[in-house]
């Protein structure tokens, strides 16, 4: 395919035009994808993006995986803005409501899978490449906003900024969602942004209403090897300080990098962990992390007993 995109650039122009840009991810994809076989993980996304372009999406100019998700990029005018914003809403409320069983009947997906996305859209102009009548790519801010607002789709639903314009929606559409200001990496890092949410599915983290240049990070380390870890039920950390979100403490695993049983020298494998538990014990903020779990992956990543383990705790502090 690389080779077929090189030739077709040979004779590519570039143009722009009106698009809403949708960004649409899995979400526990990355955990999912480390508890069951990579043709598991194929089977599901390509079927998971089969559904949406076949059944959700049929008017796109433009697909584009993104690896845990999928762009995706539908035209509009002046004349039927209206109606593309009206059918683009509907068409991401239902992939709300049926993602859970959107592979329930398919006899090759036996084992369990994510059951909820995150949607990010946008609108506005946006370039693209063409070559004869192949769409190459899309490129431009509405394509990142959108990227940027599904991140706050969690721990799932549907987010779209003020200027995809709340106003085109009829009411019984308006009363799903809620309004936020919210500050955003690249996009709104000093003037908060208006968006939009459904307000069902989706929680915009507290730390979104702070401005990012104010946010400070914290972290804690910690290094034990593999049976330390095995010979553990949890480990429990304190944290020095209380998170703003707990639900934005992230755990990075790294550890040597295995190949055919043997250490890489000078490589390293990281990751996040996501089989942790915040709470307060007598009032002190504390990460407590599942050893079991974490032995399972490190012994699928050929960890051995001896191996030294890092463990990082990271979290945005009050």
């Amino acid at each position: 395919m690389h080779r077929q995109f090189r030739k077709l650039l040979e004779k590519a122009t570039g143009s722009a035009e009106f698009v809403i840009a949708i960004n649409v991810d899995i979400r526990g994809f990355s955990s999912f994808s480390k508890t069951v076989e990579s043709t598991e993980v194929a089977v599901f996304i390509k079927k998971v993006y089969m559904k949406l372009i076949d059944n959700y999406f049929t008017n796109a100019s433009f697909f584009k995986s993104t690896g845990d998700g999928l762009l995706i990029i539908i035209p509009y005018t002046e004349g039927n803005l209206e109606e593309v914003a009206v059918s683009t809403i509907k068409n991401c409320l239902q992939i709300l409501e049926d993602f859970g069983n959107l592979c329930a009947k398919d006899p090759m997906i036996n084992f369990r899978v994510p059951q909820k996305v995150g949607i990010g859209l946008s609108r506005g102009s946006a370039c693209y490449l063409l070559s004869g009548k192949k769409m190459l790519d899309y490129s431009g801010s509405v394509l990142n906003t959108a990227s940027r607002l599904m991140d706050f789709a969690r721990p799932s639903g549907i987010v779209f900024d003020a200027n995809f314009g709340i106003e085109l929606l009829p009411d019984e559409l308006k009363t799903l969602f809620a309004k936020e200001s919210v500050y955003i990496k690249s996009i709104a890092e000093r003037t908060p942004l208006d968006i939009y949410y459904t307000k069902d599915y989706s929680r915009i983290s507290p730390l979104a209403k702070h401005p990012i240049a104010e946010t400070k990070w914290r972290s804690i380390n910690d290094k034990k090897t593999l049976k330390q870890i095995r010979d553990s039920a949890h480990y429990l950390y304190y944290l020095p300080s209380r998170p703003i979100d707990p639900n934005q403490i992230v755990v990075k695993i790294s550890h040597p990098k295995v190949v055919r049983g043997r250490k890489r020298k000078g490589m390293s494998t990281k990751y996040s962990f996501s089989n942790f538990q915040y709470s307060l014990e007598g009032k002190k903020p504390c990460v407590s992390l599942a050893c079991s779990a974490l032995v399972n992956i490190l012994e699928k990543a050929g960890v051995k007993d001896t191996f030294t383990v890092n463990i990082e705790i990271i979290y945005p502090e009050t």
